[in-house]
């Protein structure tokens, strides 16, 4: 019995130290602080992961770009996020001035996004839908759109922006067609 109630008390330290761990706010390279995995009912929110130095993901940045766009327009939000923690902000902010990305970009220090949603990839992309009690569904995981068919295999131009229908998809209510699919680029260096 004494047994028991250790195992049953260790399983609930576990638990609840999983939730404390969920990220509430990170800063964006201006200091704003931002909440990416909270929010009203319904609200959309895209996070791609990127990599100031991941060509590939500087190669979807005009994609990346326009998913931004449209995802603002449909009333939802758009998070570049950088998981490399001795990127600086003067940094982030010229790759996003130099690559014309007008989206809030936050570093993530600590890989609580990449934790969180289990990232590996950039460029990678989320899309969640909030259900307004804290929680969320991931809608869509994975490729910006196909200018890579693998690692090494640019294709002349993009002929399928999976982000963007993603977006239009879950902004109409639309079941999204391919709900994952594989990103092809810089592998995220975790410890």
């Amino acid at each position: 019995m004494h047994k028991l109630m250790i195992l049953t008390t260790a399983m609930l330290l576990a638990l609840f130290a999983g939730c404390a761990t969920t990220p509430a706010s990170l800063k964006d390279h201006d200091g704003i602080v931002h909440a990416p995995l909270t929010g009203p009912e319904n609200e959309l929110v895209v996070m791609v992961f990127s990599s100031t130095d991941c060509p590939i993901a500087n190669a979807m940045a005009p994609d990346i770009e326009r998913a931004n766009l449209e995802t603002t327009e449909a009333g939802g939000r758009f998070y570049l996020v950088h998981a490399r923690p001795e990127l600086t902000a003067e940094r982030t902010r010229r790759h996003a001035s130099d690559y014309k990305l007008t989206m809030p970009v936050i570093v993530d220090r600590d890989h609580e996004l990449v934790e969180e949603l289990d990232a590996t990839i950039t460029p990678e992309a989320f899309v969640l839908r909030m259900r307004g009690d804290g929680t969320y569904d991931i809608v869509y995981q994975g490729s910006v759109n196909n200018l890579y068919g693998s690692v090494g295999n640019r294709r002349t131009n993009v002929t399928e922006h999976h982000l963007r229908d993603a977006v239009r998809s879950a902004a109409s209510g639309e079941k999204i067609e391919m709900a994952k699919r594989t990103p092809f680029g810089c592998y995220i260096q975790r410890d």
